[in-house]
C-alpha cells in the first residue's frame, strides 16, 4: 500500500468516526458538541478531497458511499429537528402575543382592586 493510499484510509476512518460521533451527539441533542465534531471533520474532508483523485480506488467507493449516506441521514435529522424547534418557537411567540393582548385587562383589574379599602364589619 502506498503512503497516500494509507493516509487516505486513515483519514477516511477518522472521518467515519466523527460522523458516528455526530450522530450520537445529534441523538443526545448536544448541538455544541456536534458543531465541534463538524469543525474537527473539516480539515479531514479537505485533505481527503486533495488526496482523492490520486488515490481513489474502486475498493474505497463503498466506504465513501456509506459515509455520505450516514452524513445525509444526520443532516436530515438535524433539518427535521430545526423545523420542530422553529414550530415550537412560533407557537411560543403566538402565545406571548396573546398574553400581551390580555395583560392590560388584568392589570386594570389589579389596579382597581388595590384602591379598595378593607372594611371590617362585626
Amino acid at each position: 500500500m502506498t503512503a497516500p493510499v494509507a493516509t487516505f484510509g486513515r483519514l477516511l476512518g477518522a472521518l467515519e468516526d466523527l460522523v458516528a460521533q455526530e450522530a450520537a451527539l445529534l441523538a443526545g441533542e448536544d448541538y455544541a458538541g456536534m458543531r465541534k465534531a463538524q469543525d474537527r471533520a473539516e480539515p479531514l474532508v479537505a485533505e481527503l478531497a486533495r488526496l482523492g483523485a490520486a488515490v481513489a480506488t474502486p475498493a474505497i467507493r463503498p466506504r465513501l458511499d456509506a459515509l455520505l449516506a450516514r452524513r445525509r441521514q444526520n443532516l436530515e435529522r438535524l433539518t427535521s429537528r430545526i423545523g420542530q424547534v422553529r414550530d415550537a418557537l412560533r407557537d411560543a411567540q403566538a402565545r406571548q402575543r396573546r398574553i400581551a393582548q390580555v395583560v392590560p385587562a388584568y392589570v386594570g383589574q389589579i389596579t382597581i382592586g388595590s384602591q379598595r379599602k378593607l372594611s371590617a364589619q362585626g
